[in-house]
């Protein structure tokens, strides 16, 4: 309940693999929703992301249906180390990447 209220726009299920890079560390996470402001992961094992609360990281992700990938700077909104779960506000996003995420997020693609 308390996530739902932090939320300010539309989200939907996005079930895809998605890179996050905090510098040279990459890792490898699994999407949970998706909206245009926003991506909800789970992160796929155990070990940390480095210490990223102040800086801008690059995540990276492909649409269901198209080829080439989609890469977002983004910050951490929040984490849960208990279930590995990680929530990335997009930064400097396009509008016309941000029209494409809303129709996603609409079920328009």
């Amino acid at each position: 309940m308390a996530e739902e209220k932090r939320r300010r726009s539309r989200r939907a299920r996005f079930d895809g693999w998605v890179t996050i890079a905090v510098g040279e560390v990459h890792r490898i996470a699994r999407g949970r929703d998706l909206s245009a402001e926003g991506i909800g992961l789970t992160l796929g094992d155990a070990s940390p992301l480095p210490d990223c609360t102040d800086q801008t990281l690059e995540s990276e992700f492909s649409l269901p249906g198209f080829y080439v990938p989609i890469k977002l700077p983004a910050r951490v909104a929040w984490m849960d180390s208990r279930t590995q779960g990680l929530g990335l506000r997009f930064v400097e996003i396009e509008p016309d990447l941000a029209e494409l995420l809303e129709h996603y997020v609409a079920g328009r693609l």
